[in-house]
């Protein structure tokens, strides 16, 4: 059996057109496209659902700020690019990293890490128009921000104010009771 000759230029991410030309890829922050491609760049043959998305890990890729990596996260989990295939970080209380895998490849087993095997689930494809991949983004971002969560609203209640005299600089280079020593008594 002979295999097709090894590329002379290296490795490659590919990335199809209908993937590029999705309602949700093109809903997706210039930070969540880029993040993708890194992300695309770590998948080899057979580790997809074993890629970790650690800040610590892309900081080579000129990654620098968690709350950016953290966005760019949440948009290419809410509109189906990439889905998480096991929970790490301070979510789950323990020092794992959370890994993901492309929704569009297939995914190998991975019996350490409690990965099964699955076909390819192409979950990006549910958005039929922009303005509903757009949207999901949106609520992703919101739910994670705790917008959704409810508030506890506090009574406050006003205290009685206090007449203060004026301020005299020569009083507190003398040496006496400070002001507020002088209203509390």
């Amino acid at each position: 059996m002979k295999h097709a000759p090894k590329d002379p230029r290296g490795g490659h991410a590919r990335l199809y057109w209908t993937l590029l030309d999705s309602p949700a890829y093109l809903a997706l922050s210039y930070s969540a496209k880029a993040l993708y491609v890194d992300l695309r760049r770590r998948l080899l043959s057979t580790n997809n659902g074993n890629i970790n998305a650690a800040l610590s890990t892309l900081k080579h890729r000129g990654w620098r700020s968690s709350a950016t990596l953290n966005k760019a996260l949440i948009d290419l989990v809410a509109v189906g690019l990439i889905a998480q295939t096991r929970q790490g970080g301070i979510a789950s209380m323990s020092k794992i990293c959370s890994l993901y895998r492309f929704t569009d490849e297939e995914v190998f087993d991975h019996p350490k890490l409690g990965i099964p095997k699955m076909k390819a689930t192409h979950d990006y494809r549910r958005f039929d128009k922009l303005a509903w991949a757009r949207a999901a983004v949106r609520e992703a971002r919101q739910s994670h921000q705790g917008k959704n969560r409810k508030v506890q609203k506090l009574k406050l209640t006003a205290s009685e104010p206090k007449a203060m005299r004026p301020f005299i600089a020569s009083e507190t280079e003398q040496g006496t009771r400070s002001q507020f020593q002088k209203v509390n008594q």
